[in-house]
């Protein structure tokens, strides 16, 4: 018996398969960077509104230490931090005590603070807490 020959088929040229994992791995870094360039504005963005909660956390603690023993001392340090901690809910509020207590302002000799009053400036420093 004769040896037959397959027919062969002609080789077809190699085919350029496209690589894009340069480009991939350049959208991979460039993801990365954008994430912690995004992270980085954030927190310091953050940190620039931080210091006024340093000083509305500091004026509260000095409110609570008020001595209404020294109603002068006290009616001074309640007007100045009270502006720390007023949210614009108790403006009204405050702005209304502030008048109220002018009479203990600005005399070299002042009466004892009212317990009207004592209670009303409890009262303001307990809502400060709150909210």
């Amino acid at each position: 018996m004769p040896e037959q020959t397959l027919p062969l088929k002609p080789i077809k040229s190699i085919v350029d398969v496209p690589d894009h994992s340069l480009w991939l791995f350049a959208a991979l870094v460039f993801a990365v960077v954008l994430a912690i360039a995004l992270s980085a504005w954030w927190l310091l963005r953050r940190r620039k509104n931080r210091p006024v909660d340093r000083k509305r956390t500091e004026a509260l603690r000095r409110l609570d230490a008020l001595d209404f023993g020294d109603t002068k001392r006290a009616v001074y340090e309640f007007s100045l931090l009270g502006h720390f901690v007023a949210t614009p809910e108790t403006e009204a509020v405050f702005k209304s005590l502030l008048q109220e207590l002018e009479e203990y302002k600005f005399k070299k000799e002042v009466p004892t603070l009212s317990e009207a009053h004592k209670t009303r400036m409890l009262a303001f420093i307990g809502e400060a807490h709150r909210g």
